[in-house]
């Protein structure tokens, strides 16, 4: 919430689905100009309709890279495709769950937003994005 090497975070606004289209995944695509030595970490909060605890009280979950890992600009006019989903260690869950305050395990929900926090240690290598997509997608959907 406070501190860190992030030089810039950017918070999409609260997407709330329709009742007929809650979700049990998601996926998130951004086009980067990602250095070799600077870091975007990806970040959703989601909440379930029937869940009792606010929105605002959800936690940020960290989303791991499932796509051209590893792959880092050369130039900075080298912008790349990755893919960020729920999982550990570059592998996708294929399916989203968290525990409300209350101890209720949901495997759904129907809000969402995404939390980008690009960092650095070097000023100088700075990484930068030209677009965001994120998909709310049926559990065990993959892309």
């Amino acid at each position: 919430a406070t501190g860190g090497n992030g030089i810039a975070r950017y918070f999409t606004k609260k997407v709330t689905l329709t009742p007929q289209n809650d979700s049990g995944d998601l996926r998130v695509f951004t086009t980067a100009y990602w250095p070799n030595g600077a870091k975007i970490l990806i970040y959703y909060k989601i909440l379930n309709r029937t869940d009792s605890q606010s929105f605002e009280e959800s936690s940020w979950q960290l989303m791991t890279l499932v796509s051209n890992i590893n792959t880092y600009s050369i130039t900075n006019t080298d912008f790349i495709e990755y893919e960020f989903a729920p999982g550990i260690n570059n592998k996708a869950d294929n399916a989203i769950s968290y525990t409300s305050k209350n101890g209720q395990t949901y495997n759904q929900f129907s809000q969402f937003a995404i939390k980008i926090v690009m960092a650095t240690n070097d000023n100088t290598i700075v990484p930068a994005l030209t677009d965001i997509r994120a998909l709310a997608l049926p559990p065990g959907t993959g892309i």
